[in-house]
Protein backbone atom coordinates (compact mmCIF):
# COMPACT_ATOMS: atom_id res chain seq x y z
CA UNK A 1 0.00 0.00 0.00
CA UNK A 2 1.29 3.45 -0.94
CA UNK A 3 1.86 5.88 1.91
CA UNK A 4 0.68 9.46 1.94
CA UNK A 5 2.24 11.78 -0.62
CA UNK A 6 4.79 14.19 0.74
CA UNK A 7 7.08 16.99 -0.37
CA UNK A 8 9.76 15.69 -2.74
CA UNK A 9 7.66 12.81 -4.08
CA UNK A 10 6.99 12.60 -7.81
CA UNK A 11 3.41 13.69 -8.53
CA UNK A 12 1.26 10.74 -9.57
CA UNK A 13 -0.14 11.25 -13.06
CA UNK A 14 -3.90 11.40 -13.58
CA UNK A 15 -6.37 12.35 -16.27
CA UNK A 16 -8.56 15.43 -16.45
CA UNK A 17 -11.50 16.55 -18.57
CA UNK A 18 -11.34 20.19 -19.65
CA UNK A 19 -13.98 22.80 -20.58
CA UNK A 20 -13.47 21.72 -24.19
CA UNK A 21 -14.45 18.13 -23.39
CA UNK A 22 -10.94 16.90 -24.17
CA UNK A 23 -8.98 14.63 -21.87
CA UNK A 24 -5.62 15.81 -20.57
CA UNK A 25 -3.04 14.14 -18.37
CA UNK A 26 -1.03 15.88 -15.71
CA UNK A 27 2.13 14.76 -17.50
CA UNK A 28 1.09 16.75 -20.60
CA UNK A 29 1.75 20.04 -18.81
CA UNK A 30 5.46 19.98 -19.58
CA UNK A 31 8.10 22.20 -18.00
CA UNK A 32 5.66 24.27 -16.01
CA UNK A 33 5.41 24.93 -12.32
CA UNK A 34 1.84 23.88 -11.49
CA UNK A 35 -0.44 25.05 -8.72
CA UNK A 36 -3.24 22.51 -8.36
CA UNK A 37 -6.30 23.53 -6.39
CA UNK A 38 -8.61 20.66 -5.45
CA UNK A 39 -11.96 22.25 -4.74
CA UNK A 40 -15.60 21.39 -4.20
CA UNK A 41 -18.85 23.01 -5.28
CA UNK A 42 -20.05 22.75 -1.67
CA UNK A 43 -17.01 24.37 -0.06
CA UNK A 44 -17.37 27.80 1.53
CA UNK A 45 -13.60 28.08 2.13
CA UNK A 46 -12.99 27.33 -1.57
CA UNK A 47 -15.26 30.23 -2.51
CA UNK A 48 -13.30 32.51 -0.17
CA UNK A 49 -9.94 31.84 -1.86
CA UNK A 50 -11.09 32.05 -5.50
CA UNK A 51 -10.10 35.77 -5.70
CA UNK A 52 -6.64 34.87 -4.31
CA UNK A 53 -6.15 32.08 -6.84
CA UNK A 54 -7.41 34.33 -9.64
CA UNK A 55 -4.82 36.90 -8.56
CA UNK A 56 -2.00 34.33 -8.56
CA UNK A 57 -3.13 33.13 -12.00
CA UNK A 58 -3.05 36.69 -13.37
CA UNK A 59 0.14 37.72 -11.56
CA UNK A 60 2.14 34.81 -12.99
CA UNK A 61 0.37 34.57 -16.37
CA UNK A 62 3.54 35.54 -18.25
CA UNK A 63 5.72 33.23 -16.21
CA UNK A 64 6.24 29.51 -16.17
CA UNK A 65 3.25 28.83 -13.91
CA UNK A 66 0.03 27.01 -14.68
CA UNK A 67 -2.85 27.22 -12.22
CA UNK A 68 -5.45 24.48 -12.47
CA UNK A 69 -8.59 23.95 -10.46
CA UNK A 70 -9.89 20.41 -10.12
CA UNK A 71 -13.41 19.35 -9.26
CA UNK A 72 -14.40 15.69 -8.95
CA UNK A 73 -16.87 13.70 -11.01
CA UNK A 74 -18.94 12.78 -7.95
CA UNK A 75 -20.07 16.46 -7.89
CA UNK A 76 -19.59 17.74 -11.43
CA UNK A 77 -20.65 15.09 -13.92
CA UNK A 78 -20.23 17.01 -17.16
CA UNK A 79 -18.53 20.00 -18.76
CA UNK A 80 -21.71 22.08 -18.76
CA UNK A 81 -21.76 21.96 -14.96
CA UNK A 82 -18.03 22.76 -14.97
CA UNK A 83 -18.57 25.83 -17.18
CA UNK A 84 -21.56 26.96 -15.10
CA UNK A 85 -19.60 26.66 -11.84
CA UNK A 86 -16.64 28.54 -13.35
CA UNK A 87 -18.88 31.35 -14.62
CA UNK A 88 -20.95 31.65 -11.42
CA UNK A 89 -17.84 31.81 -9.22
CA UNK A 90 -15.92 34.09 -11.65
CA UNK A 91 -12.98 31.68 -11.87
CA UNK A 92 -10.34 32.94 -14.29
CA UNK A 93 -8.02 29.92 -14.23
CA UNK A 94 -8.74 26.66 -16.06
CA UNK A 95 -10.99 24.16 -14.32
CA UNK A 96 -11.00 20.43 -14.93
CA UNK A 97 -12.96 17.39 -13.81
CA UNK A 98 -11.04 14.44 -12.36
CA UNK A 99 -12.20 10.99 -11.35
CA UNK A 100 -12.84 10.53 -7.63
CA UNK A 101 -9.96 8.01 -7.57
CA UNK A 102 -7.63 11.03 -7.70
CA UNK A 103 -8.88 12.03 -4.22
CA UNK A 104 -7.33 8.88 -2.82
CA UNK A 105 -4.21 9.23 -4.96
CA UNK A 106 -3.58 12.73 -3.56
CA UNK A 107 -5.05 12.17 -0.08
CA UNK A 108 -7.73 14.81 -0.61
CA UNK A 109 -10.05 14.51 2.38
CA UNK A 110 -11.20 18.10 2.71
CA UNK A 111 -11.28 21.24 0.62
CA UNK A 112 -9.54 23.22 -0.61
CA UNK A 113 -6.26 21.37 -1.05
CA UNK A 114 -3.32 22.95 -2.85
CA UNK A 115 -0.40 21.05 -4.35
CA UNK A 116 2.53 22.87 -5.92
CA UNK A 117 4.60 20.93 -8.43
CA UNK A 118 7.92 22.01 -9.89
CA UNK A 119 8.87 21.68 -13.56
CA UNK A 120 9.94 18.07 -13.00
CA UNK A 121 6.50 17.22 -11.56
CA UNK A 122 7.88 16.81 -8.06
CA UNK A 123 5.68 17.82 -5.18
CA UNK A 124 7.16 20.95 -3.65
CA UNK A 125 4.40 21.82 -1.22
CA UNK A 126 1.02 20.55 -0.03
CA UNK A 127 -1.40 22.83 1.78
CA UNK A 128 -4.68 21.57 3.21
CA UNK A 129 -7.44 24.06 3.93
CA UNK A 130 -6.91 27.80 4.13
CA UNK A 131 -5.07 30.15 6.47
CA UNK A 132 -5.37 33.87 7.10
CA UNK A 133 -2.80 34.31 4.35
CA UNK A 134 -3.32 31.53 1.82
CA UNK A 135 -2.42 33.96 -0.97
CA UNK A 136 0.88 34.93 0.68
CA UNK A 137 1.76 31.33 1.46
CA UNK A 138 1.18 30.12 -2.09
CA UNK A 139 2.67 33.25 -3.64
CA UNK A 140 5.96 32.96 -1.69
CA UNK A 141 6.36 29.27 -2.54
CA UNK A 142 5.68 29.85 -6.25
CA UNK A 143 8.11 32.81 -6.32
CA UNK A 144 10.76 30.65 -4.66
CA UNK A 145 10.41 27.86 -7.24
CA UNK A 146 10.24 30.21 -10.26
CA UNK A 147 13.17 32.35 -9.14
CA UNK A 148 15.44 29.42 -8.37
CA UNK A 149 14.60 27.49 -11.51
CA UNK A 150 13.00 24.76 -9.44
CA UNK A 151 16.05 24.14 -7.27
Amino acid sequence: MQGALKTGDPAPNFYLTGHDGKTYSLNQFKSKVILIEFLSTKCFACDMVIPDINQIHEQFSNENLMVIGILFNDEVEDINKLKEFSKNKVIKYPLFIADVKVKKLYNVYGFPNFVILDEKKQIRQIYRGITKDTFGLLNREIEKILNKGGQ
